[in-house]
């Protein structure tokens, strides 16, 4: 077969796969669970490939991203960058134009590796209030702190852009807690007099205070106990009756 017949032939085959992509993806016909806004969303597949930098600016970002959850961003210096990177000043700054530009581009891909991770628990098929109880129980290092909010208490947060993936990290938690209390109102498993938005709102307080808790007395037993009541309270509301054992 000639070359061009061939190279027809292959282009061919990958527009007719394509045209077939997805095509079993979707919500389950007849289902009345609200849609989420998260779920249509482009997915942005984890890229492996920080944890082996293959460049020097990988190699910088994932060291600040290690350094910003061990330390903190005040306590990040450029030369401990370095240090962990194994790059050289010239590449630092051949980058980013300083210690700022880094930790944002640092944080943007912890917020992006967050809520991915939490993509896989609130976009499955389990009960509403199962991937709630499910993103409560998520196994977290809880003296280490949240990867993201434990940078509020620094000056840097005063900044707009340092605040910002920090925040779209907590809305992306409070967005789909909510779609899942609206869905258990509307399948009945959940009280329906709730104001989903507080609900949520308190839930992801509870989560990130429980990280304060284990810090400051430096004891993870104290993010467990705010887990379990954070449990109990979701149970005290919900219609149906915890199963037993």
């Amino acid at each position: 077969m000639p070359p061009n017949e061939r190279l027809g032939k292959r282009s061919n085959e990958r527009s007719s796969e394509g045209s077939n992509e997805g095509s079993n993806e979707g919500p389950n016909e007849g289902s009345n669970e609200p849609s989420n806004p998260l779920r249509n969303e482009p997915s942005k597949p984890l890229d492996l490939s920080l944890d082996k930098p293959s460049s020097k600016r990988a190699a910088l970002v994932g060291a600040a991203k290690q350094l910003l959850w061990e330390r903190g961003y005040e306590a990040m210096s450029p030369r401990d960058v370095l240090d962990r990177s194994g790059a050289g000043h010239g590449a630092l700054y051949h980058h980013f134009t300083g210690k700022q530009a880094l930790a944002l581009a640092a944080l943007e891909e912890i917020a992006a590796e967050e809520m991915h991770a939490l993509d896989e628990i609130f976009l499955g098929r389990l009960p509403p209030l199962q991937r709630i109880r499910g993103y409560l129980r998520r196994e977290r290092s809880a003296l280490r702190g949240c990867r993201l909010a434990r940078l509020a208490n620094e000056s840097a947060i005063e900044s707009e852009a340092f605040r910002q993936p920090i925040a779209a990290f907590l809305e992306h938690i409070a967005t789909h807690l909510q779609v899942c209390l609206r869905a258990a109102q509307q399948d009945g498993t959940l009280a329906g007099n709730l104001d989903s938005a507080a609900i949520a709102a308190a839930l992801v307080a509870v989560i990130e205070g429980g990280f304060v808790m284990a810090r400051v007395y430096w004891d993870p037993a104290k993010m467990r106990l705010a887990v379990e009541g954070a449990m109990q309270l979701l149970d005290s509301v919900s219609t149906v009756p915890k199963a037993k054992g």
